[in-house]
C-alpha cells in the first residue's frame, strides 16, 4: 500500500529548480518525485525534533507537547 499523497503547488528559487532539473535528468525520476523525498525527509527529520523536545520538556518536569491545554501557553 502507498503513502496518501495530497497536491502541494508551490514557487521555488532558480537555484533550486536548476539542481532539481539536472538531478531529474541525470537520475531518471520525476522531478516530483525527487522533491517529494526531500520534502518528506525534512518532515521526518522536524518530526524527530520535536519528539526530542517533548522528552526534554518531560524531563525537566515542564508540559510535554500533548499535555497543555489548547490554545494555553504552559508557564
Amino acid at each position: 500500500m502507498s503513502a496518501e499523497l495530497r497536491d502541494f503547488r508551490g514557487k521555488i528559487t532558480v537555484e533550486t529548480d536548476t539542481v532539481l532539473d539536472a538531478i531529474a535528468r541525470s537520475s531518471g525520476k520525476d522531478r516530483s518525485e525527487i522533491a517529494r523525498d526531500v520534502l518528506h525527509r525534512w518532515a521526518e527529520e522536524q518530526i524527530h525534533v520535536a519528539s526530542l523536545i517533548d522528552q526534554r520538556l518531560k524531563a525537566e518536569g515542564l508540559l510535554a507537547l500533548v499535555e497543555g491545554e489548547r490554545g494555553s501557553v504552559a508557564r
